[in-house]
């Protein structure tokens, strides 16, 4: 479905019932985690699905871990990315519509728990790359933004 994507950097957390996954830039050291996924694209902002009996951080937790195998603390919110349908919103949608959110936070790593990692489809590989070689890859403007304010971040 064809979307219309727009990333803000703010404190302020858009109302609950539009989010629909939380994402986190994971940091360790001068490095960060960098996912490759099924269309041999990267991306730095691991996250997923929000369950609604989840709090935000929950989430998070959960999810980062789901996918990467990592623990995660010192979570800062960065900002998130309003998503916009283009489309109709087709039979059986049952995901907000024509809008929903991603909420993004940075993260410090903190323990690697292998047997965590539950690999689907998307996820193929995930590791920790210097930042200079992380800015090197074909990520998207938003993935970007992230990631310098990821840096500049109080503590990161």
């Amino acid at each position: 479905m064809p979307l219309r994507i727009t990333s803000y950097l703010s404190s302020e957390q858009p109302p609950l019932e539009y989010v629909t996954s939380i994402r986190a830039v994971v940091l360790q050291d001068n490095s960060v985690l960098v996912v490759r996924d099924g269309a041999n694209s990267f991306h730095v902002t691991p996250g997923g699905r929000r369950e609604k009996h989840e709090s935000v951080e929950a989430t998070l937790r959960r999810e980062v871990l789901e996918e990467t195998g990592w623990g995660i603390n010192e979570v800062l919110p960065l900002g998130f990315m309003h998503f916009h349908h283009l489309a109709p919103k087709p039979d059986g949608y049952t995901y907000p519509h024509p809008d929903f959110v991603q909420l993004v936070y940075a993260a410090h790593a903190t323990e690697f728990v292998p047997e965590a990692q539950q690999f689907e489809e998307y996820e193929l590989e995930t590791g920790f790359q210097p930042v200079v070689e992380a800015r090197s890859l074909n990520l998207t403007a938003s993935q970007r933004l992230f990631l310098n304010a990821a840096l500049k971040a109080p503590g990161k």
